[in-house]
């Protein structure tokens, strides 16, 4: 889990070698990425990266954890993580609200699920109502 900033910070800026790295290769591994829908499968996993990566070009990552919880050989993680492009010119953010599940392997910290979708200005409206609207209760 100690690596997986600066993995992701290589996968969404083109290279997918160091978080190919933390995947576990069992077959009951899956992604829902930010990006495409989803895969299932070590090999289908390790070509949705591949492929995911050839796509971004994300810098200034930055991980904002929510929750992190251990509980015997199984640990998952609940982040925002906020990134920054140049489009056109222009700067342009995002910030996806991810799910990491490990699994410990031969004594390391593998991947098995990565869920991942960016909160759009929709999302950041319906929750203020959401707010408001439970602070009346």
């Amino acid at each position: 889990m100690a690596g997986f900033q600066d993995a992701l910070a290589h996968q969404v800026s083109g290279d997918s070698a160091p978080l190919l790295e933390l995947w576990s290769r069992a077959d009951d591994v899956a992604i829902l990425g930010a990006i495409g829908t989803y895969a299932r499968g070590w090999e289908a996993v390790r070509t949705h990266l591949l492929g995911a990566s050839q796509r971004l070009n994300w810098t200034g990552l930055s991980i904002e954890r929510v929750v992190t919880t251990v509980a015997g050989e199984l640990a998952m993680t609940v982040n925002l993580e906020h990134m920054t492009r140049q489009v056109d010119g222009a700067p342009d953010a995002r910030t996806l609200r991810a799910t990491q599940v490990y699994r410990r392997e031969n004594g390391e910290w593998r991947l098995i699920l990565r869920h991942a979708n960016p909160i759009t200005d929709e999302d950041r409206a319906i929750e203020r109502t959401l707010q408001e609207d439970g602070s009346r209760s």
